[in-house]
Protein backbone atom coordinates (compact mmCIF):
# COMPACT_ATOMS: atom_id res chain seq x y z
CA UNK A 1 0.00 0.00 0.00
CA UNK A 2 2.79 2.41 0.84
CA UNK A 3 4.55 1.73 -2.46
CA UNK A 4 1.30 2.33 -4.34
CA UNK A 5 0.77 5.63 -2.58
CA UNK A 6 4.40 6.57 -3.27
CA UNK A 7 4.11 5.73 -6.96
CA UNK A 8 0.65 7.11 -7.69
CA UNK A 9 0.69 10.27 -5.56
CA UNK A 10 4.23 11.57 -6.10
CA UNK A 11 3.19 15.12 -5.27
CA UNK A 12 2.34 14.01 -1.72
CA UNK A 13 5.55 12.12 -0.98
CA UNK A 14 7.03 12.86 2.39
CA UNK A 15 9.70 11.67 4.76
CA UNK A 16 7.00 10.00 6.81
CA UNK A 17 5.84 7.93 3.81
CA UNK A 18 9.41 6.87 3.10
CA UNK A 19 9.86 6.10 6.79
CA UNK A 20 6.78 3.87 6.70
CA UNK A 21 8.18 1.95 3.73
CA UNK A 22 11.52 1.49 5.52
CA UNK A 23 9.85 0.39 8.77
CA UNK A 24 7.55 -2.14 7.11
CA UNK A 25 10.46 -3.58 5.13
CA UNK A 26 12.43 -3.93 8.34
CA UNK A 27 9.56 -5.80 10.00
CA UNK A 28 9.16 -8.19 7.06
CA UNK A 29 12.90 -8.87 6.85
CA UNK A 30 13.16 -9.39 10.61
CA UNK A 31 10.26 -11.83 10.58
CA UNK A 32 11.72 -13.75 7.62
CA UNK A 33 15.12 -13.87 9.32
CA UNK A 34 13.52 -15.33 12.45
CA UNK A 35 11.36 -17.79 10.49
CA UNK A 36 12.76 -18.39 7.00
CA UNK A 37 10.04 -20.96 6.30
CA UNK A 38 7.54 -18.08 6.16
CA UNK A 39 8.97 -16.98 2.81
CA UNK A 40 7.05 -19.68 0.94
CA UNK A 41 3.88 -18.67 2.80
CA UNK A 42 4.43 -15.03 1.86
CA UNK A 43 4.90 -16.05 -1.77
CA UNK A 44 1.62 -17.99 -1.66
CA UNK A 45 -0.42 -15.04 -0.31
CA UNK A 46 1.33 -12.31 -2.32
CA UNK A 47 -1.57 -11.78 -4.77
CA UNK A 48 -4.12 -11.67 -1.95
CA UNK A 49 -1.97 -9.14 -0.09
CA UNK A 50 -1.82 -6.93 -3.16
CA UNK A 51 -5.62 -7.01 -3.47
CA UNK A 52 -5.88 -5.77 0.11
CA UNK A 53 -3.21 -3.11 -0.52
CA UNK A 54 -5.27 -1.84 -3.47
CA UNK A 55 -8.33 -1.38 -1.27
CA UNK A 56 -6.34 0.43 1.39
CA UNK A 57 -4.51 2.65 -1.11
CA UNK A 58 -7.83 3.61 -2.69
CA UNK A 59 -9.26 4.50 0.71
CA UNK A 60 -6.23 6.50 1.83
CA UNK A 61 -5.65 8.40 -1.43
CA UNK A 62 -9.24 8.95 -2.60
CA UNK A 63 -8.07 7.85 -6.05
CA UNK A 64 -10.31 5.50 -7.98
CA UNK A 65 -9.42 1.82 -7.92
CA UNK A 66 -8.86 2.11 -11.69
CA UNK A 67 -5.96 4.49 -10.97
CA UNK A 68 -3.92 1.51 -9.81
CA UNK A 69 -2.76 -1.58 -11.70
CA UNK A 70 -5.03 -4.56 -11.08
CA UNK A 71 -2.00 -6.86 -11.15
CA UNK A 72 0.85 -6.13 -8.79
CA UNK A 73 3.54 -4.13 -10.60
CA UNK A 74 6.19 -5.09 -8.05
CA UNK A 75 8.25 -8.21 -7.51
CA UNK A 76 8.21 -9.77 -4.06
CA UNK A 77 11.97 -9.20 -3.87
CA UNK A 78 11.39 -5.44 -4.31
CA UNK A 79 9.36 -5.27 -1.11
CA UNK A 80 12.38 -6.16 1.00
CA UNK A 81 14.98 -4.36 -1.12
CA UNK A 82 16.04 -1.17 0.67
CA UNK A 83 17.33 0.21 -2.63
CA UNK A 84 13.95 -0.10 -4.38
CA UNK A 85 11.91 3.08 -4.26
CA UNK A 86 10.26 4.47 -7.36
CA UNK A 87 11.27 8.02 -8.18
Amino acid sequence: MHLLKWQFQPEKRSGSWEGSIIEHRRCVKETLDESPSLKSYLESIFIECYAQALKQAKAETSLSIESFPMNCPYQLSQFTNDEFLLE
